[in-house]
C-alpha cells in the first residue's frame, strides 16, 4: 500500500466508527478495481498501527542503513578498485561510506576476486634454460617409468620462527582477472628452528632439527647419522634418486663425494650427475606444498617457545596422510609439464 492508500483506508474507517474491517476492505477494493485486492487482516493491522502511533508509515528499522548497490554505485566502486587494486574493502568502506557487505556484493556480482600475494625468487638470465633442461629430463624419466616420482627422495631445509611467519592473508589484489601478482620478499624473524624434511613416495622423512647455522660438515653428519639410516625399511627398499637444492652446505666436496657413493649417477643437485636448476622452489614438493602446509598447521596456535614449536612441527608432519602425498606427487608431475610449456619461467603464480 502507498502512503495515500493507507490514508484513504483510515478515512473510510472514520466515516462510520462501527464499520467492520472486512466492510472497509470491501469498500476500498470496490473503489480500486484495477489493483490487487487487500484483505481484512491488512486493514486491521493498519488501523491498529494508526491508533498506536498516530501515523500510517512504517517505523524505521534498526541496524545499519543498507546502501543500494545500483549501477552508478557499482561503476564507482569498480573504478576505484581498478585504480587502487591493493586497497582493502575495509579502507574502501571508510572512504566511500558504503558498507563492506555492499562492497563485497558488488565485487562478487561482477566476478572480481581477491588474489593472494605470491612470493617468488627472481630468475637470472640463463635460469629458464636450466629449468627447462631439468623438466625435460624429468619428463623423459616419467615416460620411461610412470612410478619414477615415487623413487625420488626430495629434501630441503626451512626456518620456523617462534614469533610466526609473514602473514600473507592481508595482501590482496582485487581484479576480474588474475594479475599474477608476485613479490620477491623473504621471511624475517628472530628465534627460530631450522628443520630438514624429505618426501619419499607417500612417506615424510623426518623432521630433523638442526642446531645453529647449517654448514657442509653438519649437513654431511645429518645425512650420514640421521637421514639415511631412517630410510631403511623391512622390505629393504631405498630411494633410487636423491634431490637437494644448491644451498652452500649441499655443495661441500665431502657432501658430494658421499652422495656419489650412496647414489652413483642418481643424485640431483648443484654440480650433481643431474643438475638442479637454481632459484626453483616451485619445482620441489617441499617448497610447493610441505612448508606452507606445516606452517599453516604449526601457527594455528600461538607458539610459546622453541620446544613448543618443535612439538607442533612433529605433530604436523605425523598428520600428513599417504593419500595427500600421492596428490603431491601428481602435482609435481603437472609442474614439470608446465615448466616446459612456459619455457622455464616460474609457474607457481599461474597454477
Amino acid at each position: 500500500l502507498t502512503r495515500e492508500e493507507r490514508i484513504e483506508i483510515v478515512l473510510i474507517s472514520g466515516e462510520r466508527s462501527r464499520k467492520r474491517v472486512w466492510v472497509i476492505a470491501a469498500d476500498f477494493n470496490a473503489r480500486h478495481p484495477t489493483r490487487p485486492p487487500i484483505s481484512h487482516a491488512t486493514v486491521s493491522k493498519l488501523l491498529a498501527k494508526f491508533r498506536e502511533t498516530g501515523s500510517v508509515l512504517d517505523l524505521p528499522k534498526c541496524g545499519r542503513m543498507k546502501i543500494v548497490t545500483n549501477e552508478e554505485t557499482s561503476v564507482a566502486v569498480l573504478a576505484s578498485f581498478s585504480k587502487s587494486p591493493q586497497r582493502s574493502t575495509r579502507r574502501m568502506s571508510l572512504e566511500s561510506g558504503i558498507s563492506r557487505t555492499s562492497l563485497r556484493r558488488i565485487l562478487a556480482t561482477h566476478k572480481w576476486h581477491p588474489y593472494k600475494l605470491q612470493l617468488l625468487q627472481h630468475l637470472n638470465e640463463d635460469d629458464p634454460d636450466r629449468r627447462t633442461e631439468f623438466a625435460e629430463w624429468a619428463k623423459q624419466k616419467l615416460e620411461q617409468d610412470p612410478q619414477f616420482t615415487q623413487k625420488i627422495l626430495f629434501s630441503d631445509e626451512a626456518n620456523f620462527y617462534v614469533n610466526g611467519e609473514v602473514n600473507k592473508q592481508n595482501h590482496r589484489y582485487w581484479s576480474d582477472t588474475n594479475p599474477h601478482w608476485i613479490d620477491p620478499s623473504k621471511t624475517v624473524g628472530t628465534k627460530k628452528v631450522m628443520v630438514w624434511c624429505g618426501i619419499w613416495g607417500t612417506k615424510i622423512v623426518g623432521p630433523f632439527f638442526i642446531n645453529g647455522n647449517l654448514k657442509a660438515t653438519g649437513y654431511l653428519k645429518l645425512l650420514h647419522d640421521d637421514v639415511f639410516p631412517s630410510l631403511c625399511t623391512e622390505a629393504g627398499t631405498f630411494p633410487e634418486f636423491f634431490q637437494q637444492d644448491g644451498a652452500p652446505p649441499h655443495y661441500g666436496c665431502q657432501v658430494r663425494a658421499f652422495l656419489d657413493e650412496q647414489f652413483p649417477e642418481k643424485w640431483i643437485g648443484r654440480r650433481g650427475p643431474v643438475e638442479w636448476p637454481p632459484r626453483s622452489p616451485d619445482l620441489t614438493p617441499l617448497d610447493s606444498y610441505l612448508w606452507g602446509h606445516l606452517k599453516a598447521i604449526v601457527y594455528g596456535v600461538k607458539i610459546r617457545d622453541v620446544q613448543h614449536l618443535k612439538l607442533r612441527i612433529l605433530e604436523a608432519c605425523a598428520g600428513i596422510s599417504p593419500a595427500v602425498l600421492l596428490s603431491v606427487r601428481e602435482e609435481w608431475e603437472k609442474r614439470v609439464a608446465l615448466t616446459i610449456q612456459h619455457n622455464g619461467q616460474h609457474i607457481e603464480h599461474i597454477l
